[in-house]
């Protein structure tokens, strides 16, 4: 493939035709790679989890489940970790060339390190009958934290200003671990109302409301990218004609937007709406279809950002 230097790109449609992404796609090994999507989702699923459950009191709440939580996140980020050194994985030529080995070291570690405290926290709680302290669960999140902004770095377009993706990368790996991860903690917190049925009812209402912060974040985050894609990196095209057309990749963005974000807004709110009722088993039922939508979104984003260095 022709190198892309940083004039050309702006000169250059954004989207190539669906013909020439598939001749790309077994032409260059692992462009578009099943790994990118696998590895970013089990280290941001893990990690979102924590940086969720760390905001409930943990003294009102089973420990059983944040022995599952933990659990799943050191189980995830294992095999994250398995997956990025032995997958082969290649970056499609819009994306920086430079090796970030230094950055690539210090995110590894990280995620090790969170793999690490969250078994020895599932290792205490499932052995030794251990108490949750929320400053644990904070310690942990904020590992988690600096290992997906330290992963998010390694993803650099070659495009102008500098400062934009600077920006945006890091803000979308970060609200879409919380996506990831706070669905998903939410579906489990949902479930284990189902088992424990002396937790206070008013914690389901909490996370409700943890879930629709989070996803008003993640809306935040795919709306600047729109903005400071059409007003600075592409001032001079058509920028969002050309993102949203049907003629090009037009149904993906729509599908990203509706399924991934439209949809599960209009489902948060009736988890919010049954959780405050009383209703339990009817909100975790509803986290079901949402935490679907949440990851077919994401799944697309994914798909965009490796297509077009946009991160949705």
């Amino acid at each position: 493939m022709e190198k892309i230097t940083a004039t050309e790109a702006k000169n250059k449609p954004i989207f190539l035709n669906l013909l020439d992404i598939i001749e790309n796609l077994y032409r260059e090994e692992g462009i578009m790679s099943i790994s990118f999507v696998l590895i970013t989702f089990l280290f941001q699923m893990s990690v979102g989890m924590l940086m969720t459950v760390a905001i409930l009191p943990p003294g009102l709440i089973d420990k059983n489940f944040f022995r599952s939580i933990s659990f799943w996140a050191w189980f995830f980020t294992g095999i994250g970790l398995g997956l990025k050194h032995y997958a082969t994985f290649r970056l499609p030529e819009i994306f920086a060339t430079i090796t970030f080995t230094g950055i690539s070291q210090v995110s590894n570690v990280s995620f090790f390190i969170f793999a690490l405290l969250c078994f020895q926290l599932w290792f205490r709680i499932r052995f030794l009958d251990h108490a949750v302290s929320k400053m644990e669960l904070i310690i942990i999140a904020m590992v988690g934290f600096l290992a997906v902004v330290m992963d998010s770095l390694l993803f650099h377009p070659q495009l102008p200003p500098a400062w934009v993706h600077s920006l945006l990368i890091p803000l979308n790996f970060v609200t879409s671990t919380l996506m990831l991860g706070g669905f998903l903690a939410g579906m489990i917190f949902g479930h284990w109302y189902l088992v424990n049925t002396e937790m206070p009812k008013r914690l389901l209402v909490t996370m409700a409301w943890v879930l629709i912060v989070v996803l008003a974040l993640r809306i935040v985050a795919v709306g600047s990218s729109l903005l400071l894609y059409k007003y600075v990196v592409y001032p001079h095209i058509d920028f969002l004609s050309s993102l949203t057309s049907f003629q090009g990749h037009g149904i993906f963005f729509w599908q990203r937007v509706l399924v991934g974000l439209a949809i599960p807004a209009v489902v948060v709110f009736m988890i919010h709406n049954t959780a405050r009722i009383g209703s339990n088993q009817s909100a975790t039922g509803i986290m079901y279809v949402a935490i679907a939508f949440v990851f077919i979104g994401e799944l697309v984003a994914r798909y965009l950002f490796l297509l077009s260095a946009i991160p949705l």
